[in-house]
């Protein structure tokens, strides 16, 4: 549920506030644990796009090979140097997001330090039970903030994982693409075509 009112965790209980803080806080850590495995998984990636674009650089350097190979092996090179940069731009390039926790500052502002009888009174007129207490005010307008979180998180999880699935198939069809080149090449190339070794 996005764009909650502001009121609305303002009528739990004291037991049910506990519960929804506990869960909001793990399901932030879930979310969080499975991003960092989309990136564990990017970086591993990466490493394999990096040493296969040298290997590739490398075998193109050398000037022993018919041209039909020359030509899959440089498309195999830059088709490859496109999923790294891919990769590196939208999985593992840092992504700002709201923390699970906040400041002291920014939770006990001046909007809490001057609280008063009438304030008590309005959040009892929207569904607050309990003592004239900030404490427990505060903590229930924060479970909007960890509904928030949650939430960012989550679209960026799905985006993140979007984004590592396509490198992967870019990194896959890869070599394809580079077959087929030098299969055209092969083709329409009438110099000779046996390998040096």
């Amino acid at each position: 549920m996005d764009n909650l009112p502001d009121e609305y965790f303002l009528d739990v209980d004291d037991k049910m506030l506990d519960f929804l803080e506990r869960q909001g806080e793990d399901c932030i850590r879930e979310i969080y644990q499975s991003n960092m495995t989309n990136k564990d998984s990017g970086q591993k990636l990466l490493s394999i796009l990096i040493v296969g674009i040298g290997s590739a650089f490398l075998l193109l350097t050398q000037d022993k090979y018919p041209m039909f190979l020359s030509a899959g092996i440089g498309v195999f090179t830059v088709y490859w140097a496109l999923c790294a940069m891919y990769l590196v731009l939208t999985v593992l390039s840092v992504k700002t997001r709201r923390l699970v926790s906040s400041p002291p500052s920014l939770l006990y502002t001046e909007t809490y330090k001057t609280i008063s009888p009438s304030d008590f009174a309005y959040f009892k007129s929207k569904g607050f039970k309990g003592d004239d207490d900030t404490l427990r005010v505060l903590r229930r307008y924060r479970l909007l903030e960890l509904c928030s979180t949650t939430t960012e998180m989550v679209k960026l999880n799905g985006v993140m994982s979007k984004q590592l699935n396509r490198a992967r198939i870019g990194t896959i069809l890869t070599p394809v693409f580079a077959i087929v080149i030098s299969a055209i090449t092969y083709v329409a190339d009438p110099g000779p075509k046996s390998v040096q070794c």
